[in-house]
């Protein structure tokens, strides 16, 4: 059975930890656009803010998440080149 290096695996899950952020950011949007639309508000003015605050967080956490991966990989593979 062949081992996959970890910088591959690093570099994968840092690329999937992108695609969850941009996914949540264009939520955050979302739920700021509709928050701020008269004729359909979101369910509540609060409930909405909360949610987007939630979203944003979440978001600048897998950011910290996949920038550390990445800085791992980018490690391991000045390690395998020595």
């Amino acid at each position: 059975m062949s081992k996959i290096p970890t910088d591959i695996i690093l570099t994968d899950q840092a690329a999937s930890l992108e695609e969850i952020q941009n996914a949540m950011l264009m939520m955050m949007r979302e739920l700021y656009e509709r928050m701020d639309e008269q004729s359909d508000p979101a369910p509540t003015h609060a409930n909405a803010a909360a949610w987007g605050d939630g979203l944003s967080w979440l978001a600048r956490s897998v950011g910290n998440v996949r920038d550390n991966l990445k800085q791992v990989a980018a490690s391991e593979t000045k390690g395998s080149i020595r």
